[in-house]
């Protein structure tokens, strides 16, 4: 136990020099956006920091190989409240064959709502047109992971996007691989995944401008400091984004009910000088269950921009 406190405090001494990046320079250079966004309550709440962390079934979208040791098949629905309007939301299968595989599947869109149209005159000003238009997008994902020793599994997930905005849309065919390493101490997991390798299969034009797709790679690390409270710590990077560092914790206040929090690193691009803005980065969150349904809640701000709110909703099949 005492080593576990010895790399918790390394970890926090490690965060506290780390800077605050501020928004990379290629921001908005990729395409597919939406395919950074979180749909599930417990990972927004634990600041994003999943890839570590094992017996995960809301792991598909970000390290498939900690669907494996999931204890039994699930099945569960998140609703996400967005900015101005839009909103978005997931649903997801995870199913443990036996104890040398797993598969999943999951569908996540996103909706922006109504938004208002408006042309530009050859002075510079806005000119309100009256008319309306909307964005939204819809990814759908199978996803397979493999018992390989009592130290290592891997996992794959093979992903479909389609996006639209307006009169236009494009598609890209994406593929994700994970892995999580059970190390001798079993209370400490190492996870590392690349996510979002693939091609544009359909474009926004008719000229065929091929987008840069959201290629990540990131690294976890979990710890269970004592057998209610687990950390997490997740670094990642991005196309088109700086590095970001993520940290989270979960501490399991009764049996059916856990308190979390979470916190990013890129909280300094949501600050535009209120106090608001402080909170940026920072999300809180709990879980309880009864019986075999799981409820979780988060709220997550983004500083100056507001609040998003997420609940999920999970059935817990018996094996």
């Amino acid at each position: 136990m005492l080593k576990l406190w010895k790399i918790s405090l390394s970890l926090l001494l490690l965060i506290s020099f780390i800077p605050l990046w501020s928004q990379s320079e290629d921001a908005g250079s990729t395409g597919f956006d939406t395919l950074k966004m979180i749909y599930d309550a417990r990972t927004t709440a634990m600041g994003g920091a999943v890839t570590g962390l094992p017996q995960n079934s809301h792991a598909l979208s970000f390290n498939p190989a900690a669907i494996m040791r999931a204890e039994t098949s699930t099945i569960s629905a998140t609703f996400s409240d967005q900015f101005v309007g839009s909103a978005g939301g997931s649903i997801e299968y995870v199913y443990p064959k036996n104890t040398f595989v797993a598969y999943g599947a999951s569908l996540r869109y996103f909706n922006s709502g109504s938004m208002d149209r408006t042309e530009v005159s050859p002075s510079g000003e806005l000119i309100e047109t009256g008319d309306t238009f909307g964005a939204q997008s819809i990814v759908a994902s199978v996803s397979a992971a493999r018992y390989i020793s009592m130290a290592l599994d891997l996992g794959a997930s093979a992903k479909f996007i389609y996006d639209s905005i307006d009169s236009a849309s494009a598609s890209a065919v994406l593929f994700d691989i994970g892995l999580l390493h059970h190390t001798v101490n079993e209370n400490v997991k190492v996870g590392l995944s690349l996510r979002n390798l693939g091609f544009q299969s359909s474009y926004y034009t008719d000229n065929e401008y091929k987008e840069n797709l959201p290629t990540s790679y990131n690294a976890g690390l979990s710890v269970r400091m004592h057998p209610k409270l687990i950390t997490a710590l997740d670094i990642g990077k991005a196309d088109g984004e700086n590095i970001k560092l993520r940290l989270g914790a979960e501490y399991q206040l009764y049996p059916s009910l856990a308190l979390r929090a979470g916190f990013r690193s890129d909280a300094g691009d949501y600050h535009m000088g209120s106090f608001l803005g402080y909170t940026g980065g920072s999300s809180i969150g709990l879980g309880w269950n009864t019986g075999n349904f799981d409820l979780d809640y988060a709220l997550s701000s983004y500083g100056d921009l507001g609040f998003i709110n997420q609940l999920t909703l999970k059935y817990n099949f018996a094996r």
